[in-house]
This record gives structure tokens, sequence and C-alpha cells, in this order.
């Protein structure tokens, strides 16, 4: 919405001020162990009850286990998710005949390998920012982001927020329907975003001073409840989008979405909860008594390196309280030769082993599947043996992969469309399919996984009934071609679905093939026939008979 003046004290503007501090509340009992989890496990993560979380203190953990655990638990959701080397995603409808019609299946092709593109990294940061996304997952079991086009450069904007700065509301379904982001911003990087028509003159006064204040913005996306089809303006989007200034409580921005964009997956999450709970969490105590434990080992190599030291008085030791090895110390004995300063009594065993720390350890590593996802990657691997890693990494959190890929990666992909046909960067369906409704097909790594098992199983059982054929043909006589080909194609779902003639136009090509060859044999009956009378010609000739 272009304004020609500032609105200042505007209720937009505060009611999404007052919807921060009210959802803000609703939170407080996560926010300790999320503090934890990041000082633990995500360092560049915390700050949650902060005012500005980006000037916290970084807490720097003892131990790497727990950070490596959960950046390796993240790289293997991410592999097996989302990953850029495979066609993780794609479009179908609800009519598996209308799928396989050649026209569809080509026109499926194309928009899916569109929607695809647009997440490469020359038009979008999604595969960086997905990552950030799974590694707060994997940690908090929540993660924030949205998206959206950027038609000045022709590109995608993708980013995952920090959960510091972002607040949720879900609604009676347990679905995330609200969202307030409160973060800071310069004053003339606020110049160069909204421009100055549409900030407080105090803000451009700090602008043109060069200040380098933090001023704090509102963020308000929530849905729009007096929405009205067709009409033209926010009031005509199904989402509302308000950005708000603290600074004179003024509306700096006002706008409507086609879709929510904003994306909120959670890892699991109970029935009426707000906010989800991740592996992150199941592996905490472990990491706060692997953490005690480095540094009660820390402190007590600590004393016995450099023990405390006994002295009558201060002038039995230098000035400055140190010792160095090769100097005099005066006043270290007496005229008996007594020592006046000796080391104080420490113990050097403090019941720890290093056992014990690594069975903190493991467990750290347990709760984030560590010996699992370090399966990922390794060579000198049968086909075999990758099967089952996969398979053992899907029992292990498949339950929490459905829940990502409705709450962010399937929602994705889907508005991804939208935002590309609405930009007229795709082409129209095939008439045929006017009216039906299309969907998301989603495959992550770990169906495709299941579903090259399933390949090899039809594989191996075309294998079994090779000898069993020799001994009666009707094992060969059970066996349909055409359902094993499509059982082979459904196996290999990265497979273009173009690449499958229908069973009508393998019937076309059959039909055609046949009567190739049923005239090529009745052409070689014919010469065949030609050539026998030929010769008994020249034998009726040689016997002199006419």
């Amino acid at each position: 919405m272009k304004q020609d003046a500032v609105i200042e004290n505007d209720p937009r503007a505060i009611e999404a001020m007052r919807r921060w501090d009210e959802l803000k509340t609703r939170r407080t009992s996560f926010e300790q162990d999320w503090e934890d989890i990041a000082a633990l496990m995500r360092p560049q993560r915390g700050g949650f009850g902060l005012y500005d979380h980006k000037r916290r203190d970084q807490v720097k953990p003892l131990s790497s286990d727990p950070s490596l655990a959960l950046g390796s638990f993240a790289a293997g959701i991410y592999s097996s998710l989302t990953n850029p080397a495979n066609r993780w995603g794609g479009f179908e409808t609800p009519d598996e005949d209308l799928n396989k019609w050649r026209p569809m299946a080509e026109w499926n092709d194309h928009v899916t390998n569109r929607v695809l593109a647009s997440f490469s990294p020359a038009v979008s940061g999604f595969y960086g920012a997905t990552f950030q996304a799974y590694s707060d997952l994997a940690g908090f079991g929540n993660a924030a982001g949205y998206d959206q086009i950027d038609t000045k450069n022709r590109k995608f904007i993708d980013v995952t927020m920090s959960l510091a700065e972002v607040v949720v509301d879900i609604d009676a379904h347990g679905r995330v329907v609200e969202m307030v982001r409160k973060f800071t911003l310069k004053p003339r990087a606020a110049v160069r975003e909204y421009g100055e028509a549409s900030l407080p003159k105090k803000i451009v006064d700090l602008a043109t001073d060069g200040k380098s204040d933090d001023l704090l913005f509102f963020y308000h996306v929530v849905a729009n409840d007096q929405f009205v089809k067709g009409k033209l303006g926010p009031r005509g989007k199904p989402w509302l989008a308000v950005t708000a200034c603290q600074l004179e409580r003024a509306l700096v921005k006002m706008g409507g979405h086609d879709d929510m964009p904003v994306y909120y997956p959670r890892w699991d999450v109970d029935s009426g909860m707000t906010y989800g709970t991740g592996p992150g969490m199941i592996a905490l105590p472990s990491a706060r008594t692997h953490n005690l434990m480095d540094a009660a080992t820390i402190r007590a190599a600590q004393h016995a390196a450099d023990p405390t030291k006994l002295a009558p008085d201060r002038q039995a030791v230098p000035l400055n309280g140190t010792f160095r090895p090769g100097s005099v110390v005066y006043g270290g004995i007496d005229m008996r030769g007594n020592t006046m300063i000796r080391n104080m009594e420490h113990a050097t065993n403090i019941g720890l082993t290093m056992e014990e720390k690594r069975a903190k350890s493991e467990a750290v590593k347990e709760a984030f599947h560590y010996s699992v996802m370090s399966l990922a990657g390794r060579t000198g691997v049968t086909e075999e043996e990758t099967r089952i890693q996969e398979e053992a990494r899907l029992r292990n959190w498949a339950p929490h992969a459905d829940r990502i890929m409705e709450e962010y990666a399937a929602r994705k992909f889907e508005r991804r469309f939208r935002l590309l046909w609405r930009a007229g960067q795709l082409r129209p369906p095939p008439p045929e399919a006017a009216g039906q409704p299309l969907r998301v097909r989603y495959q992550s790594s770990a169906a495709m996984a299941m579903r090259a098992r399933e390949g090899a199983a039809v594989r191996q059982f075309i294998g079994d009934m090779g000898p069993l054929a020799q001994m009666n043909p009707r094992y060969l006589d059970r066996l349909d071609p055409d359902a094993i080909a499509e059982a082979l194609h459904d196996a290999s779902p990265s497979l273009p679905a173009r690449i499958l003639r229908s069973r009508d136009d393998a019937d076309e090509l059959a039909r055609a093939r046949a009567e190739q060859e049923a005239q090529a044999k009745q052409m070689q009956m014919m010469e065949q026939a030609g050539g026998v009378a030929k010769d008994l010609g020249i034998t009726l000739d040689a016997g002199g008979m006419q």
C-alpha cells in the first residue's frame, strides 16, 4: 500500500506490538532449555529472552561432540528430504491414467523442472536457508522462515529466521496461522528497505545524520478476517502482512499475500502445544552432564598444573604473586631450612573416568541418531548396504519427516508453483486436464530408498521365475509386461514420467509391429514360392519336357 503520509499510533501497528508481547509470554517455559541447547550444541543461536539477541554474550561450549552430532543429523535430514541432487518434489492429479497420458506427463515434468530450477543457487538461497532450518529443527524442534519473489532482480528470497525473533500462534487444528517477527535495523538500512516516505521523520533524520541506532520493527502476518475475494488491495488477500516501527508506533507497510508466506516446521508437537521439541531436547540432559564433567576435569587439571600456594605473609612471595621456572623466591625457607611456602593439598583424582564421559557423549550422539547418520556418504559399500542404511534412517525419524513435509517442504514446493504461475512462467496444462485438482508429490530420499527396495524385489521375483519357467511355461504366462514396466518405473521416482508410454500407445505400437511382421512373413513366403517355381522350370527344361 502506498501511503501519502506516515501513519503514527496506528491501531494495526499497536496490535502487532501487543501480539508480540502476548505470544512471547507463552513460550517462556521453553526459553531456558533453548538457551542451554544453544550454548551446548548450536552456539550461533540463542538470546531468546533478550532485547537484541544479536548482542548476547555467546557461550563457548567445552566439547565439540554435541555440535558435531547435531550438524551430522541436520546434514542427514538435508540429504534425505531436500537433496538438490534429487527430484525431491513433483506434481500429479488424482487420476492415475491421466498422469500416465503422455501430454499430461510431459506437462508435469515441465512444471516440476521449472519449480526445481527456482530453488537453484543461481536464483535463490533456498538450500542454504534450508540447512539452517534443519539445524534449528534438530536442536530446538522448531524453525522459522519466509519466502517472497524479487521481481526487480528476477530472483526468489528464501530466509531462515532466528527463533529469538519469532513468535507464532496456532488455530483449533494445531496449524500455525499467525507470526510476529521482532527485528532491528539501522536507520540507513530502514530507509533503503522501506523508503523515506514510509518512515517517521525521526528515522529519516537519523539516517541523514549517519546515526547507527538500533531501531525496532515488527512484521505481523495473520489471516485476513475481512477477506473479500476479488477486492483490490490487501483486503482482497487471504493473508495480511503488517510492518510496524516501534518509534512513533508507526505503520510502515501494509500488504497482503495469496498464500501464507511464513513457514514454521516443528519436529514433534503434542496436542494443543504451539511449540515443538526436537532431538536436542532429548540430548540436553546428557549434554549438560558432559559439559559439567569436562569443566570439572579442566579445573582439576588447572589445580594440578598450577596449585595454590600457601605462604606465611606477603613478604614470602614476589610482589606480583607469580612463580617462574628458574627464578629465586626470597623468604621461601627460614634460617633452619624449613619450607615457608608450599602447595595446598588437592586431590588429583576427582572420581570421573574417561568411560563415564564417553558414555555421556555417546548418549548425546544416540539422541541424534549419529550411528546411523554417519553411515551416509561412506565409500566402498554395496547397493544393498546403501538401501539398508537408508531404511534404518527412515525407521528412526520417518514419523517426523511427514510433519516437515507438511509444514515446510511440500508447502514450499506448492507456493513456489503458485508464484511462478502468477508470474506467467509456466505454460498451461493440456485442455483435457481442465477441472482436475493438482497436488504435490513429495519424494524424499528415504521414500526413494523404499521404492528402490520394491524395484529390487520385483527384479528378484522375475529372476526367481526364470528357472521355474524352464520346467513349466505357465510361470511366464503369469507375468504381465505392462505391470512389470510400471512397477519398475514407479520404483525409480526420480525418472521423468514422460519416458514411459501409456498402455494404449504401447498396444498401438504392438499392433503396428505385428502387422509389419505379418507383411514381412507374407513377402518371405511369396519369395520362397517364386523360387520353387523357378527351380521346377529349370528341371523340366533339363528333362526335355516342354
